[in-house]
């Protein structure tokens, strides 16, 4: 099964799979003692209903966003909720189609296509292209073990990210978490009812425990992705736009020499190639550069579908809160939302937030990803 064995529904008994992890789930506490019961560690505070678009296009660092920009569909969102799930609902066993579950045709197919696409990149095109510059052998090897170093890094962070613990809070931590409120008490902060999970942290339908930096459920690896494969998953866009912008310009250069030659074979396998490259490269790119704007302003694709740090401007240019906005005023000035750095507490600034999201530790038991 192409979904993560640790995952909520793994631990239940066969019969109770779909009730457990499809429903509603009553509160609980973070022991595993308690195998049907799936606490809620929802957010005490009222959750806003309004909600970016379904993508995660979010905008630029201080500027207003474009709705046609967040109208636009992001590749995380191609797939049907029914048949995929999504950020607050697991699929729904009903929309399978003849029993089958549809969750791993999605990494199945990125997982095949680039397996092959790279396959067809090292025995076709890179030969091809060494022909155009003099057929040097040492230039040939540089080739090949440059991007089968590439495609490797990307299918390790991919398989990596699907079968991975995202970083859910597992009960050994919760002594950890409770000496944290005990701080907390200390200072004279009086927590919440049922606040009992670190910020930033999120419960989702995929796993019992809540997710420690939960950053969003990605489709593509049927899994979440956050504090423990947040880094994993960057490096994976990444690569698959490299590997996208590198193949379209490679194929073209290609086009030119097996064009010249009788050979039929190499000119449907370069365009069947470039066609994949042109796609790979249309699909990832609006991703990546969605999480690079997040990153830079150490805010999380969570965070910026709820728009907890946006604003509008008022009549007497006072800043009001998007949430706090009526359906109608929301809907109608829906371009006109702002980033307002003060009202995130984890932006610390660019260069800052690069470091703290590449250097800081994030395997230590005492970590809740709080930064």
């Amino acid at each position: 099964m192409m979904y993560p064995s640790h995952s909520y529904e793994s631990q239940l008994p066969p019969m109770q799979t779909n009730q457990a992890s499809f429903g509603q789930a009553p509160a609980g506490s973070f022991s595993q003692t308690q195998p049907l019961q799936a606490p809620d560690y929802s957010m005490p505070q009222q959750q806003s209903h309004h909600m970016s678009a379904q993508t995660y296009q979010g905008p630029g660092y201080g500027a207003p966003k474009a709705q046609e920009e967040c109208q636009d569909e992001c590749v995380e969102e191609e797939c049907d909720p029914d048949q995929c799930g999504d950020e607050r609902r697991g699929p729904d066993a009903d929309s399978r189609v003849c029993g089958i579950d549809q969750r791993p045709l999605l990494p199945l197919g990125l997982t095949v296509s680039t397996f092959l696409g790279g396959l067809c990149m090292l025995l076709c095109q890179l030969p091809v292209l060494n022909t155009l510059i003099g057929s040097y052998a040492f230039v040939l090897g540089i080739f090949l073990a440059a991007f089968s170093f590439l495609y490797l890094c990307v299918l390790v962070c991919m398989l990596y990210c699907w079968g991975c613990d995202p970083g859910y809070l597992r009960p050994e931590y919760a002594q950890a978490y409770t000496a944290m409120d005990e701080e907390a008490l200390r200072k004279g902060e009086r927590p919440k009812p049922g606040s009992n999970k670190p910020k930033r942290a999120h419960k989702t339908w995929l796993y019992r425990q809540p997710v420690r930096r939960y950053d969003h459920y990605c489709r593509w690896v049927t899994n979440c992705i956050g504090l423990l494969n947040h880094r994993e998953f960057f490096i994976m866009v990444s690569g698959l736009v490299l590997i996208g912008v590198l193949g379209t310009a490679i194929d073209l250069a290609s086009l030119i020499a097996v064009f010249s030659r009788p050979k039929w074979i190499p000119r449907v396998l370069i365009l069947a190639h470039l066609g994949y490259s042109v796609v790979l490269t249309g699909l990832a790119s609006p991703i990546l550069r969605i999480h690079f704007g997040l990153i830079n302003r150490n805010e999380l694709a969570n965070e910026w579908k709820r728009n907890d740090f946006y604003v509008v401007s008022g009549k007497c240019g006072e800043l009001i809160a998007v949430n706090a906005l009526s359906d109608d005023d929301f809907n109608d000035r829906f371009d006109q939302f702002i980033y307002d750095k003060s009202r995130n507490p984890w932006d610390k600034g660019g260069s800052a937030n690069c470091y703290s999201f590449w250097c800081t530790p994030r395997w230590p038991k005492q970590q809740m990803g709080e930064f």
